[in-house]
């Protein structure tokens, strides 16, 4: 990914740390709408009023630019999983007995949420595509971010001053390693990851 292409992500992630600061600190007051340029960028396959899609998704191209890309988009996606396998390790290294239980049932309804989607064999809707191929835009708050998150972990697992330290630190680490592999990863590749382990389900019309 080029630096010219990073710098708007990186826009896009700090307007929505902005945003859900301020929704957060001031629910009482309106949020101000983004800039119309940028809600634009963020939606590109919005609905129409008419309820409608935009325009009909081209399935062949999606699966052609998907296998094309295989490479790049497996390498990324192994990628992803070590970086959250190591923080997994790492912080749960961190926690006491009852705190390691918890997070326990936590990875464990993370992981069967996972292997229903991927073993879901239902054809996607044009819908759901555009969708899919949007989410890793937008996850890429949840994975550079580090105060919501920590405090998100704060809340759930009751962590102690010196837990919160050191939790900060591994979501530091963290964020740096996901700058470093987005840098790295061409867009197209990224753009694709959340649509390559459903190829099958993308080639497949859904039937009305």
């Amino acid at each position: 990914m080029t630096q010219r292409l990073f710098v708007p992500l990186l826009t896009v992630v700090v307007f929505l740390a902005g945003y859900f600061t301020r929704a957060l600190t001031a629910r009482v007051e309106p949020v101000p709408p983004p800039p119309a340029a940028l809600a634009r960028e963020l939606a590109p396959t919005a609905a129409t009023k008419s309820g409608k899609s935009r325009r009909e998704v081209d399935r062949a191209k999606v699966v052609a630019d998907i296998q094309k890309l295989r490479p790049q988009i497996d390498a990324y996606i192994a990628q992803v999983q070590e970086i959250e396998s190591e923080f997994d390790r790492e912080f749960t290294a961190i926690l006491n007995p009852t705190q390691r239980e918890k997070r326990a049932a936590y990875l464990k309804r993370r992981a069967e949420l996972e292997a229903k989607r991927v073993a879901d064999r239902e054809p996607l809707s044009d819908e759901a595509i555009a969708r899919e191929r949007e989410r890793p835009l937008t996850d890429i708050y949840w994975m550079i971010t580090v105060t919501p998150r920590l405090e998100r972990l704060i809340k759930e697992y009751e962590l102690t001053e010196d837990q919160q330290t050191r939790a900060r630190a591994l979501l530091s680490a963290r964020r740096n390693k996901y700058i470093a592999l987005f840098e790295a990863t061409p867009h197209p590749s990224l753009r694709l990851t959340r649509l390559a382990p459903m190829i099958e389900r993308v080639g497949a019309a859904k039937q009305k």
